[in-house]
Protein backbone atom coordinates (compact mmCIF):
# COMPACT_ATOMS: atom_id res chain seq x y z
CA UNK A 1 0.00 0.00 0.00
CA UNK A 2 1.40 3.91 -0.95
CA UNK A 3 1.30 6.43 0.48
CA UNK A 4 -1.49 7.84 -0.98
CA UNK A 5 -3.67 4.98 -0.39
CA UNK A 6 -2.30 4.81 3.24
CA UNK A 7 -3.62 8.28 3.79
CA UNK A 8 -6.69 8.14 2.60
CA UNK A 9 -7.57 4.64 5.16
CA UNK A 10 -5.72 6.70 7.63
CA UNK A 11 -8.67 9.80 7.48
CA UNK A 12 -11.76 7.35 6.75
CA UNK A 13 -10.50 5.44 9.44
CA UNK A 14 -10.95 8.61 12.04
CA UNK A 15 -13.38 11.00 9.93
CA UNK A 16 -15.57 8.91 8.59
CA UNK A 17 -18.78 10.37 10.26
CA UNK A 18 -17.43 14.19 9.44
CA UNK A 19 -17.18 12.59 5.86
CA UNK A 20 -20.39 11.15 5.53
CA UNK A 21 -21.79 14.22 7.24
CA UNK A 22 -19.63 16.55 4.22
CA UNK A 23 -21.25 14.27 1.48
CA UNK A 24 -24.59 14.64 2.54
CA UNK A 25 -24.05 18.34 2.58
CA UNK A 26 -22.42 17.96 -1.43
CA UNK A 27 -23.86 14.82 -2.79
CA UNK A 28 -22.22 15.98 -6.05
CA UNK A 29 -18.96 14.69 -4.80
CA UNK A 30 -18.90 11.52 -5.66
CA UNK A 31 -19.89 12.12 -9.66
CA UNK A 32 -17.63 14.69 -10.30
CA UNK A 33 -14.30 12.28 -8.74
CA UNK A 34 -15.78 10.13 -11.67
CA UNK A 35 -16.22 12.96 -14.16
CA UNK A 36 -12.49 13.52 -13.04
CA UNK A 37 -10.90 10.46 -12.89
CA UNK A 38 -9.95 10.97 -9.84
CA UNK A 39 -10.03 7.06 -8.71
CA UNK A 40 -10.42 7.82 -4.96
CA UNK A 41 -13.79 6.24 -2.80
CA UNK A 42 -16.10 9.27 -2.28
CA UNK A 43 -16.45 8.72 1.63
CA UNK A 44 -12.60 8.40 1.74
CA UNK A 45 -12.34 11.71 0.15
CA UNK A 46 -14.59 13.57 1.81
CA UNK A 47 -12.96 11.97 4.84
CA UNK A 48 -9.75 13.03 4.41
CA UNK A 49 -11.48 17.12 3.28
CA UNK A 50 -12.77 16.93 6.37
CA UNK A 51 -10.07 15.34 8.16
CA UNK A 52 -7.15 18.61 6.96
CA UNK A 53 -10.03 20.93 8.08
CA UNK A 54 -9.76 19.67 11.29
CA UNK A 55 -6.22 19.35 12.00
CA UNK A 56 -5.81 23.33 10.41
CA UNK A 57 -8.57 24.25 12.77
CA UNK A 58 -6.74 22.82 15.60
CA UNK A 59 -3.52 24.24 14.72
CA UNK A 60 -4.67 27.56 13.61
CA UNK A 61 -6.97 28.34 16.46
CA UNK A 62 -3.91 28.66 19.26
CA UNK A 63 -1.67 30.46 16.93
CA UNK A 64 -4.36 32.96 16.12
CA UNK A 65 -5.16 33.46 19.84
CA UNK A 66 -1.55 33.73 20.80
CA UNK A 67 -1.00 36.15 17.97
CA UNK A 68 -3.83 38.40 19.60
CA UNK A 69 -2.44 38.26 22.67
CA UNK A 70 0.76 39.51 21.63
CA UNK A 71 -0.21 42.27 18.84
CA UNK A 72 -4.13 43.27 19.82
CA UNK A 73 -4.96 43.23 16.50
CA UNK A 74 -7.98 41.70 14.85
CA UNK A 75 -6.31 41.12 11.88
CA UNK A 76 -4.74 37.82 13.95
CA UNK A 77 -7.96 36.55 13.76
CA UNK A 78 -7.24 36.04 9.87
CA UNK A 79 -5.33 32.90 10.45
CA UNK A 80 -8.83 31.15 11.27
CA UNK A 81 -9.58 31.69 7.70
CA UNK A 82 -7.21 28.40 6.62
CA UNK A 83 -9.63 25.73 7.81
CA UNK A 84 -12.23 26.95 5.72
CA UNK A 85 -10.55 27.76 2.61
CA UNK A 86 -9.08 24.11 3.35
CA UNK A 87 -12.33 23.27 3.11
CA UNK A 88 -13.62 25.01 0.12
CA UNK A 89 -10.77 23.71 -1.96
CA UNK A 90 -11.07 20.17 -0.85
CA UNK A 91 -14.65 20.30 -1.78
CA UNK A 92 -14.55 22.33 -4.83
CA UNK A 93 -11.43 20.49 -6.43
CA UNK A 94 -13.25 17.99 -7.99
CA UNK A 95 -16.26 20.02 -9.51
CA UNK A 96 -12.88 22.23 -10.90
CA UNK A 97 -11.16 19.12 -12.47
CA UNK A 98 -14.22 17.81 -13.56
CA UNK A 99 -14.96 21.07 -15.77
CA UNK A 100 -11.10 21.17 -17.14
CA UNK A 101 -11.03 18.16 -18.26
CA UNK A 102 -15.07 18.62 -19.86
CA UNK A 103 -12.91 21.90 -21.42
CA UNK A 104 -10.15 19.93 -23.13
CA UNK A 105 -12.34 16.97 -23.91
CA UNK A 106 -14.48 19.26 -25.95
CA UNK A 107 -11.55 20.99 -27.79
CA UNK A 108 -10.49 17.89 -28.97
CA UNK A 109 -13.96 16.57 -30.50
CA UNK A 110 -14.16 18.79 -33.60
CA UNK A 111 -10.60 17.04 -34.46
CA UNK A 112 -12.01 13.45 -33.65
CA UNK A 113 -15.41 14.57 -35.66
CA UNK A 114 -13.30 15.48 -38.24
CA UNK A 115 -10.77 12.01 -38.20
CA UNK A 116 -13.91 9.86 -37.96
CA UNK A 117 -15.62 11.97 -41.13
CA UNK A 118 -12.13 11.82 -43.13
CA UNK A 119 -11.26 8.29 -42.17
CA UNK A 120 -15.15 7.49 -43.41
CA UNK A 121 -14.83 8.78 -46.60
CA UNK A 122 -11.95 6.18 -47.35
CA UNK A 123 -13.86 2.98 -46.56
CA UNK A 124 -13.11 2.84 -42.95
CA UNK A 125 -15.66 2.70 -40.14
CA UNK A 126 -15.79 4.75 -37.12
CA UNK A 127 -14.77 1.48 -34.62
CA UNK A 128 -11.61 1.27 -36.26
CA UNK A 129 -10.87 4.33 -36.30
CA UNK A 130 -11.80 4.86 -32.49
CA UNK A 131 -9.55 1.92 -31.93
CA UNK A 132 -6.91 3.90 -33.45
CA UNK A 133 -7.91 6.41 -31.28
CA UNK A 134 -7.34 4.32 -28.19
CA UNK A 135 -3.89 4.34 -28.98
CA UNK A 136 -2.81 7.66 -30.04
CA UNK A 137 -1.73 10.18 -27.57
CA UNK A 138 -2.97 12.64 -29.14
CA UNK A 139 -6.12 13.51 -27.73
CA UNK A 140 -5.57 11.62 -24.81
CA UNK A 141 -9.11 11.68 -23.41
CA UNK A 142 -10.67 10.55 -26.58
CA UNK A 143 -8.33 7.59 -25.87
CA UNK A 144 -9.40 7.06 -22.81
CA UNK A 145 -13.21 6.52 -23.96
CA UNK A 146 -12.45 4.84 -27.12
CA UNK A 147 -10.35 2.32 -25.22
CA UNK A 148 -13.67 1.38 -23.22
CA UNK A 149 -15.50 0.49 -26.59
CA UNK A 150 -12.62 -1.44 -27.34
CA UNK A 151 -12.78 -3.33 -24.23
CA UNK A 152 -16.26 -4.17 -24.22
CA UNK A 153 -16.01 -5.55 -27.63
CA UNK A 154 -12.62 -7.43 -27.01
CA UNK A 155 -13.44 -9.00 -23.15
CA UNK A 156 -17.40 -9.07 -23.31
CA UNK A 157 -18.02 -10.30 -27.26
CA UNK A 158 -20.12 -7.46 -27.63
CA UNK A 159 -20.79 -5.75 -31.52
CA UNK A 160 -18.99 -3.10 -32.51
CA UNK A 161 -22.28 -1.01 -32.93
CA UNK A 162 -23.76 -1.63 -29.52
CA UNK A 163 -20.33 -0.95 -27.80
CA UNK A 164 -20.09 2.55 -29.50
CA UNK A 165 -23.78 3.42 -28.62
CA UNK A 166 -22.87 2.09 -25.01
CA UNK A 167 -19.65 3.95 -25.03
CA UNK A 168 -21.61 7.45 -26.07
CA UNK A 169 -24.14 7.25 -23.36
CA UNK A 170 -21.57 8.21 -20.78
CA UNK A 171 -19.42 11.04 -22.81
CA UNK A 172 -19.42 14.63 -21.14
CA UNK A 173 -19.54 16.15 -24.57
CA UNK A 174 -22.68 16.38 -25.78
CA UNK A 175 -21.30 17.63 -30.02
CA UNK A 176 -19.69 14.12 -29.78
CA UNK A 177 -22.62 11.46 -28.45
CA UNK A 178 -24.94 12.82 -30.85
CA UNK A 179 -21.86 12.25 -33.58
CA UNK A 180 -21.59 8.81 -32.51
CA UNK A 181 -25.38 8.58 -31.16
CA UNK A 182 -26.38 9.95 -34.57
CA UNK A 183 -23.98 7.35 -37.04
CA UNK A 184 -25.35 4.02 -34.54
CA UNK A 185 -28.97 5.55 -35.83
CA UNK A 186 -28.28 5.94 -39.62
CA UNK A 187 -26.12 2.71 -39.60
CA UNK A 188 -28.94 0.92 -38.09
CA UNK A 189 -31.83 2.83 -40.70
CA UNK A 190 -29.03 2.02 -43.91
CA UNK A 191 -28.89 5.73 -44.24
CA UNK A 192 -25.61 7.31 -45.92
CA UNK A 193 -23.06 7.23 -43.08
CA UNK A 194 -20.87 9.00 -44.29
CA UNK A 195 -22.68 11.97 -45.46
CA UNK A 196 -24.03 11.74 -41.81
CA UNK A 197 -20.38 12.14 -40.26
CA UNK A 198 -19.15 14.96 -43.13
CA UNK A 199 -22.58 16.78 -42.44
CA UNK A 200 -22.46 16.18 -38.45
CA UNK A 201 -18.79 17.13 -38.18
CA UNK A 202 -19.72 20.66 -40.53
CA UNK A 203 -22.40 21.49 -38.03
CA UNK A 204 -20.33 21.22 -35.21
CA UNK A 205 -17.22 23.36 -36.74
CA UNK A 206 -20.07 26.08 -36.85
CA UNK A 207 -21.75 25.58 -33.63
CA UNK A 208 -17.81 26.12 -32.59
CA UNK A 209 -17.40 28.98 -34.27
CA UNK A 210 -20.34 30.33 -33.19
CA UNK A 211 -19.52 29.64 -29.09
CA UNK A 212 -16.32 31.90 -30.01
CA UNK A 213 -17.87 35.02 -29.74
CA UNK A 214 -20.07 33.85 -26.42
CA UNK A 215 -16.94 33.06 -25.20
CA UNK A 216 -15.65 36.55 -26.18
CA UNK A 217 -18.34 38.07 -24.41
CA UNK A 218 -17.47 35.78 -20.85
CA UNK A 219 -14.15 36.61 -20.88
CA UNK A 220 -15.10 40.44 -21.89
CA UNK A 221 -17.23 40.86 -18.70
CA UNK A 222 -14.51 38.80 -16.89
CA UNK A 223 -12.06 41.29 -17.28
CA UNK A 224 -14.50 44.48 -16.80
CA UNK A 225 -15.13 42.72 -13.28
CA UNK A 226 -11.09 42.79 -13.33
CA UNK A 227 -10.63 46.23 -13.93
CA UNK A 228 -13.06 47.47 -11.53
CA UNK A 229 -11.89 45.28 -8.49
CA UNK A 230 -8.04 45.68 -8.89
CA UNK A 231 -8.89 49.53 -9.34
CA UNK A 232 -11.38 49.80 -6.82
CA UNK A 233 -9.91 47.71 -3.99
CA UNK A 234 -6.55 49.25 -4.85
CA UNK A 235 -7.53 52.61 -4.34
CA UNK A 236 -9.76 52.22 -1.58
CA UNK A 237 -6.92 50.62 0.20
CA UNK A 238 -4.22 53.47 -0.29
CA UNK A 239 -6.44 56.15 0.32
CA UNK A 240 -7.06 54.30 4.11
CA UNK A 241 -3.73 54.28 4.22
CA UNK A 242 -2.35 57.78 3.67
CA UNK A 243 -5.42 59.14 5.80
CA UNK A 244 -4.37 56.83 8.49
CA UNK A 245 -0.55 58.06 8.53
CA UNK A 246 -1.09 61.66 7.35
CA UNK A 247 -4.13 61.70 10.17
CA UNK A 248 -3.53 59.01 12.86
CA UNK A 249 -5.95 58.70 15.62
CA UNK A 250 -6.69 56.42 18.32
CA UNK A 251 -10.12 55.02 17.07
CA UNK A 252 -8.24 54.88 13.47
CA UNK A 253 -5.63 53.28 12.36
CA UNK A 254 -3.99 51.04 9.63
CA UNK A 255 -0.84 49.39 9.93
CA UNK A 256 2.09 49.03 7.29
CA UNK A 257 2.46 45.51 8.08
CA UNK A 258 -1.23 44.88 7.05
CA UNK A 259 -1.01 47.26 4.18
CA UNK A 260 1.99 44.95 3.29
CA UNK A 261 0.21 41.68 3.42
CA UNK A 262 -2.84 43.45 1.40
CA UNK A 263 -0.71 44.87 -1.49
CA UNK A 264 1.79 42.00 -1.89
CA UNK A 265 -0.44 38.76 -0.93
CA UNK A 266 -3.80 39.68 -1.33
CA UNK A 267 -3.94 41.84 -4.69
CA UNK A 268 -1.60 39.38 -6.36
CA UNK A 269 -4.03 36.26 -5.47
CA UNK A 270 -7.10 38.28 -6.65
CA UNK A 271 -5.11 38.44 -9.87
CA UNK A 272 -4.27 34.81 -10.14
CA UNK A 273 -7.98 33.75 -9.20
CA UNK A 274 -9.33 35.93 -12.58
CA UNK A 275 -5.67 33.89 -14.34
CA UNK A 276 -7.63 30.34 -13.29
CA UNK A 277 -11.25 31.67 -14.10
CA UNK A 278 -9.84 33.04 -17.66
CA UNK A 279 -8.48 29.23 -17.82
CA UNK A 280 -11.47 27.43 -17.10
CA UNK A 281 -13.56 29.68 -19.72
CA UNK A 282 -11.30 29.55 -22.87
CA UNK A 283 -10.74 26.29 -24.80
CA UNK A 284 -8.08 24.60 -24.03
CA UNK A 285 -6.18 21.63 -25.90
CA UNK A 286 -4.38 18.58 -24.55
CA UNK A 287 -1.06 20.28 -24.48
CA UNK A 288 0.40 23.23 -25.06
CA UNK A 289 3.73 23.80 -26.50
CA UNK A 290 6.11 24.53 -23.01
CA UNK A 291 9.59 25.40 -24.54
CA UNK A 292 8.82 29.13 -23.88
CA UNK A 293 8.52 27.92 -19.85
CA UNK A 294 11.49 26.03 -19.98
CA UNK A 295 13.01 28.99 -21.57
CA UNK A 296 11.78 31.16 -18.27
CA UNK A 297 12.75 28.57 -15.77
CA UNK A 298 16.07 28.28 -17.76
CA UNK A 299 16.74 32.57 -17.24
CA UNK A 300 14.99 32.03 -13.52
CA UNK A 301 18.69 32.13 -11.83
CA UNK A 302 19.69 35.33 -13.90
CA UNK A 303 16.33 36.82 -13.47
CA UNK A 304 16.44 36.10 -9.06
CA UNK A 305 20.09 37.42 -8.89
CA UNK A 306 19.32 40.29 -10.70
CA UNK A 307 16.23 41.32 -8.13
CA UNK A 308 18.51 39.97 -5.25
CA UNK A 309 20.97 42.72 -6.52
CA UNK A 310 19.39 45.65 -7.62
CA UNK A 311 15.59 45.66 -5.49
CA UNK A 312 16.65 44.33 -2.30
CA UNK A 313 19.10 46.94 -0.87
CA UNK A 314 15.85 49.47 -1.09
CA UNK A 315 14.07 47.09 1.28
CA UNK A 316 16.73 45.96 3.28
CA UNK A 317 18.06 49.65 4.16
CA UNK A 318 21.52 47.68 5.97
CA UNK A 319 22.50 46.25 2.44
CA UNK A 320 23.19 49.46 0.51
CA UNK A 321 26.22 49.77 2.32
CA UNK A 322 27.68 46.03 1.43
CA UNK A 323 29.37 45.43 -1.47
CA UNK A 324 28.10 44.47 -4.25
CA UNK A 325 24.71 45.87 -3.00
CA UNK A 326 26.46 49.29 -2.92
CA UNK A 327 27.45 49.31 -5.84
CA UNK A 328 24.05 48.64 -7.78
CA UNK A 329 22.18 50.30 -5.67
CA UNK A 330 24.22 53.35 -6.48
CA UNK A 331 23.51 52.73 -10.42
CA UNK A 332 19.48 52.73 -9.49
CA UNK A 333 20.02 55.91 -7.16
CA UNK A 334 22.03 57.63 -10.48
CA UNK A 335 19.23 56.30 -12.87
CA UNK A 336 16.34 58.16 -10.94
CA UNK A 337 18.10 61.20 -11.05
CA UNK A 338 18.64 60.90 -14.43
CA UNK A 339 14.42 60.57 -14.64
CA UNK A 340 14.21 63.64 -12.72
CA UNK A 341 12.42 61.59 -9.99
CA UNK A 342 12.27 62.04 -6.18
CA UNK A 343 13.15 59.84 -3.22
CA UNK A 344 11.36 56.86 -2.70
CA UNK A 345 11.13 55.79 -6.91
CA UNK A 346 14.03 53.63 -6.49
CA UNK A 347 12.57 50.47 -5.67
CA UNK A 348 9.64 51.06 -8.44
CA UNK A 349 12.57 51.45 -10.68
CA UNK A 350 14.38 48.43 -9.62
CA UNK A 351 11.10 46.22 -9.89
CA UNK A 352 10.18 47.09 -13.55
CA UNK A 353 14.06 46.41 -14.89
CA UNK A 354 14.17 43.47 -12.54
CA UNK A 355 10.94 41.62 -14.19
CA UNK A 356 11.89 42.80 -17.46
CA UNK A 357 15.01 40.43 -16.97
CA UNK A 358 13.22 37.90 -15.01
CA UNK A 359 10.64 37.20 -18.32
CA UNK A 360 13.07 38.27 -21.28
CA UNK A 361 14.09 34.51 -22.07
CA UNK A 362 10.70 33.17 -22.23
CA UNK A 363 8.90 36.10 -23.93
CA UNK A 364 11.71 35.47 -26.71
CA UNK A 365 10.87 31.94 -26.86
CA UNK A 366 7.12 32.72 -26.90
CA UNK A 367 7.97 35.45 -29.31
CA UNK A 368 9.84 32.95 -31.55
CA UNK A 369 8.11 29.64 -31.54
CA UNK A 370 4.84 30.98 -31.09
CA UNK A 371 4.96 32.37 -34.82
CA UNK A 372 6.84 29.18 -36.30
CA UNK A 373 3.74 27.03 -34.52
CA UNK A 374 1.59 29.45 -36.29
CA UNK A 375 3.83 29.63 -39.93
CA UNK A 376 3.94 25.82 -39.44
CA UNK A 377 -0.72 25.58 -39.17
CA UNK A 378 -0.67 27.98 -42.05
CA UNK A 379 1.70 25.97 -44.40
CA UNK A 380 -0.04 23.08 -43.71
CA UNK A 381 -3.37 23.70 -44.40
CA UNK A 382 -2.04 25.00 -47.92
CA UNK A 383 -0.03 22.00 -48.43
CA UNK A 384 -3.29 20.31 -47.66
CA UNK A 385 -5.16 22.13 -50.64
CA UNK A 386 -2.23 21.35 -52.78
CA UNK A 387 -2.34 17.94 -52.13
CA UNK A 388 -6.01 17.57 -53.10
CA UNK A 389 -5.72 18.86 -56.38
CA UNK A 390 -2.56 16.98 -56.95
CA UNK A 391 -3.98 13.81 -56.40
CA UNK A 392 -6.55 14.05 -58.35
CA UNK A 393 -4.42 13.85 -61.04
CA UNK A 394 -3.68 10.31 -60.40
CA UNK A 395 -0.56 10.44 -59.34
CA UNK A 396 -0.41 8.45 -56.02
CA UNK A 397 -0.41 10.24 -52.15
CA UNK A 398 3.76 9.66 -51.64
CA UNK A 399 4.24 10.88 -55.08
CA UNK A 400 2.00 14.32 -54.46
CA UNK A 401 4.26 14.96 -51.37
CA UNK A 402 7.43 14.65 -53.40
CA UNK A 403 6.34 16.85 -55.86
CA UNK A 404 5.18 19.21 -53.66
CA UNK A 405 8.34 19.63 -51.68
CA UNK A 406 10.01 22.01 -53.66
CA UNK A 407 7.13 24.95 -52.70
CA UNK A 408 7.12 27.49 -50.17
CA UNK A 409 4.94 26.58 -47.45
CA UNK A 410 6.27 29.10 -45.20
CA UNK A 411 7.42 26.87 -41.53
CA UNK A 412 5.93 23.79 -42.99
CA UNK A 413 8.52 23.81 -45.88
CA UNK A 414 11.49 22.57 -43.62
CA UNK A 415 9.58 19.61 -42.37
CA UNK A 416 8.03 19.01 -45.76
CA UNK A 417 11.10 18.19 -47.70
CA UNK A 418 12.42 15.97 -44.77
CA UNK A 419 9.10 13.87 -45.51
CA UNK A 420 9.60 14.15 -49.14
CA UNK A 421 13.82 12.43 -48.46
CA UNK A 422 12.58 10.21 -45.95
CA UNK A 423 9.70 8.66 -48.40
CA UNK A 424 12.08 8.14 -50.95
CA UNK A 425 14.57 6.24 -48.42
CA UNK A 426 11.41 3.85 -47.69
CA UNK A 427 10.33 4.85 -44.23
CA UNK A 428 7.09 4.31 -43.36
CA UNK A 429 4.01 6.90 -42.83
CA UNK A 430 3.67 5.76 -39.12
CA UNK A 431 7.67 6.56 -38.98
CA UNK A 432 7.58 9.80 -40.45
CA UNK A 433 4.96 11.34 -38.05
CA UNK A 434 6.46 9.76 -35.06
CA UNK A 435 9.83 12.01 -36.26
CA UNK A 436 7.13 15.25 -37.37
CA UNK A 437 5.77 14.84 -33.98
CA UNK A 438 9.33 15.25 -31.79
CA UNK A 439 9.84 17.77 -34.03
CA UNK A 440 6.63 20.01 -34.43
CA UNK A 441 5.77 20.96 -30.74
CA UNK A 442 1.87 22.48 -32.16
CA UNK A 443 -1.20 20.40 -30.90
CA UNK A 444 -3.09 21.91 -34.31
CA UNK A 445 -0.72 20.49 -36.68
CA UNK A 446 0.05 17.48 -35.18
CA UNK A 447 -3.32 16.48 -35.34
CA UNK A 448 -3.30 17.29 -38.62
CA UNK A 449 -0.55 15.74 -39.86
CA UNK A 450 -2.00 12.48 -37.39
CA UNK A 451 -5.03 12.77 -39.46
CA UNK A 452 -3.23 13.01 -43.30
CA UNK A 453 -1.26 9.90 -42.50
CA UNK A 454 -3.80 7.60 -40.86
CA UNK A 455 -5.98 8.77 -44.26
CA UNK A 456 -2.92 7.87 -46.71
CA UNK A 457 -2.23 4.79 -44.42
CA UNK A 458 -5.25 3.24 -43.68
CA UNK A 459 -7.42 5.22 -46.07
CA UNK A 460 -5.90 4.81 -49.24
CA UNK A 461 -5.27 8.22 -49.56
CA UNK A 462 -8.41 9.30 -51.98
CA UNK A 463 -9.18 12.32 -53.41
CA UNK A 464 -12.08 12.47 -52.05
CA UNK A 465 -10.44 11.44 -48.46
CA UNK A 466 -7.89 13.89 -48.79
CA UNK A 467 -10.46 17.28 -50.36
CA UNK A 468 -12.63 16.44 -47.14
CA UNK A 469 -9.40 16.49 -44.71
CA UNK A 470 -8.30 19.85 -46.22
CA UNK A 471 -11.75 21.95 -45.92
CA UNK A 472 -11.83 20.84 -42.35
CA UNK A 473 -8.34 22.20 -42.01
CA UNK A 474 -9.38 25.60 -43.62
CA UNK A 475 -12.26 25.70 -41.51
CA UNK A 476 -10.22 24.92 -38.11
CA UNK A 477 -7.80 27.31 -39.24
CA UNK A 478 -10.35 30.24 -39.94
CA UNK A 479 -12.19 28.60 -36.25
CA UNK A 480 -8.73 29.64 -34.48
CA UNK A 481 -8.33 32.81 -36.52
CA UNK A 482 -11.59 33.76 -35.38
CA UNK A 483 -10.77 32.95 -31.85
CA UNK A 484 -7.67 34.91 -31.67
CA UNK A 485 -9.22 38.23 -33.23
CA UNK A 486 -12.16 37.87 -30.80
CA UNK A 487 -10.26 37.62 -27.57
CA UNK A 488 -6.98 40.08 -28.54
CA UNK A 489 -8.92 42.95 -28.31
CA UNK A 490 -9.75 42.12 -24.55
CA UNK A 491 -6.05 41.75 -23.16
CA UNK A 492 -6.24 46.08 -24.01
CA UNK A 493 -7.96 45.95 -20.46
CA UNK A 494 -5.59 44.62 -18.36
CA UNK A 495 -3.44 47.32 -19.66
CA UNK A 496 -5.70 50.37 -19.34
CA UNK A 497 -5.75 48.84 -15.81
CA UNK A 498 -2.21 48.81 -14.81
CA UNK A 499 -1.38 52.10 -16.56
CA UNK A 500 -4.41 54.09 -15.00
CA UNK A 501 -3.86 52.60 -11.16
CA UNK A 502 0.41 53.37 -11.60
CA UNK A 503 -0.56 57.24 -13.08
CA UNK A 504 -3.64 57.78 -9.59
CA UNK A 505 -1.42 56.10 -7.39
CA UNK A 506 1.31 58.64 -7.97
CA UNK A 507 -1.01 61.67 -8.80
CA UNK A 508 -3.05 60.88 -5.34
CA UNK A 509 0.49 60.80 -3.32
CA UNK A 510 1.87 63.99 -4.62
CA UNK A 511 -1.51 65.61 -3.91
CA UNK A 512 -1.80 64.46 -0.92
CA UNK A 513 1.80 66.04 -0.10
CA UNK A 514 0.39 69.25 -1.04
CA UNK A 515 -2.16 68.96 1.21
CA UNK A 516 -0.74 67.60 4.13
CA UNK A 517 2.00 70.97 3.68
CA UNK A 518 -1.28 73.38 3.33
CA UNK A 519 -2.34 71.57 6.59
CA UNK A 520 1.06 71.93 8.34
CA UNK A 521 1.24 68.20 8.60
CA UNK A 522 4.44 66.93 7.33
CA UNK A 523 5.49 63.40 5.87
CA UNK A 524 7.38 61.71 4.23
CA UNK A 525 7.16 61.85 0.46
CA UNK A 526 9.49 58.98 -0.11
CA UNK A 527 7.97 56.69 2.31
CA UNK A 528 4.90 56.85 1.11
CA UNK A 529 5.94 56.42 -2.68
CA UNK A 530 8.36 53.43 -1.76
CA UNK A 531 5.10 52.13 0.06
CA UNK A 532 2.91 52.53 -2.54
CA UNK A 533 4.56 51.78 -6.04
CA UNK A 534 5.83 48.53 -5.76
CA UNK A 535 2.93 46.56 -4.90
CA UNK A 536 1.97 48.65 -7.98
CA UNK A 537 4.45 47.36 -10.24
CA UNK A 538 2.82 43.88 -8.81
CA UNK A 539 -0.24 44.43 -10.17
CA UNK A 540 1.05 45.35 -13.51
CA UNK A 541 3.10 42.37 -14.07
CA UNK A 542 -0.11 40.27 -12.71
CA UNK A 543 -2.17 42.56 -15.14
CA UNK A 544 0.37 41.32 -18.11
CA UNK A 545 0.20 37.56 -17.04
CA UNK A 546 -3.79 38.11 -17.39
CA UNK A 547 -3.11 39.98 -20.68
CA UNK A 548 -1.04 36.77 -21.97
CA UNK A 549 -3.82 34.39 -20.75
CA UNK A 550 -6.87 36.28 -22.62
CA UNK A 551 -5.19 36.69 -25.97
CA UNK A 552 -3.17 33.58 -26.45
CA UNK A 553 -5.11 30.66 -23.54
CA UNK A 554 -1.26 29.92 -22.27
CA UNK A 555 0.30 31.96 -19.46
CA UNK A 556 3.24 31.71 -21.33
CA UNK A 557 2.04 34.68 -23.81
CA UNK A 558 1.97 36.78 -20.93
CA UNK A 559 6.16 36.95 -20.12
CA UNK A 560 5.79 39.06 -23.37
CA UNK A 561 3.12 41.05 -22.21
CA UNK A 562 4.46 41.43 -18.58
CA UNK A 563 7.90 42.90 -20.35
CA UNK A 564 5.45 45.38 -22.04
CA UNK A 565 3.93 46.05 -18.83
CA UNK A 566 7.10 46.54 -16.73
CA UNK A 567 8.23 49.45 -19.70
CA UNK A 568 4.98 51.01 -19.58
CA UNK A 569 4.82 51.03 -16.03
CA UNK A 570 8.30 52.46 -15.93
CA UNK A 571 7.31 54.93 -18.55
CA UNK A 572 3.58 56.10 -16.29
CA UNK A 573 5.81 56.53 -12.94
CA UNK A 574 8.53 58.42 -14.93
CA UNK A 575 5.99 60.79 -16.83
CA UNK A 576 3.38 61.43 -13.30
CA UNK A 577 5.96 61.55 -11.00
CA UNK A 578 7.69 64.28 -12.86
CA UNK A 579 4.97 65.90 -14.20
CA UNK A 580 1.99 66.17 -11.71
CA UNK A 581 3.34 68.69 -9.50
CA UNK A 582 2.74 70.81 -12.24
CA UNK A 583 -0.60 69.47 -12.91
CA UNK A 584 -1.93 69.42 -9.47
CA UNK A 585 0.16 72.16 -7.14
CA UNK A 586 -1.29 73.81 -4.78
CA UNK A 587 -1.95 77.89 -5.09
CA UNK A 588 0.98 79.37 -3.66
CA UNK A 589 -1.20 81.95 -1.24
CA UNK A 590 -2.19 78.94 0.48
CA UNK A 591 2.05 77.98 1.05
Amino acid sequence: MGFRDSMYGFFYASFRGLGSLLLRIFPGIGSKLDAAVIRVHPEAYASAVAGLTVIAALACAPLSLILYLVTRSLFSLALMVVPLMILLLGVFYPYAQASSIASVFESEVPYAATYLAVMATGGVPPYTSLKRLSKSELMPNLAKIARVAELRVEATGEDPVSAIENMAKNLPSKEYRDLLMGYVSTLRSGGDVVHFLIRKTEVIFQGRTANMRIIGERLGMLMEAYAASVMMVSLVLYIIYIVSRALPSEYFSFPAEQFVIFAYLIMPLMAGMFIYLADITQPKYPFTDKRPFRAFLAGLPAGIIFMVLFVAPFFLEGLRYIPPFSITSDLIVQLRRLLGLDLGYESTIAMCLGFIVLFMPGAAAWEKYGKENMSILHGLTRFLRDLTETRKTGMSPEKCIRTLSDRDYGGFTKHLKLMSRQIGWGTSLRAIYRDFEKRVHGWLARAGMFILIDSIDVGGGAPETLDTLAAFMEDLEEMERQKRATLRPLMLVPYMTAVMLVAVVVILVVFMKGLLQIARIYVSIAEFVQMFLPPVVLVAIMSGLVAGKIAEGTISAGFKHAIIMSVITLIAVWISGTMSVQFISMPSQYG
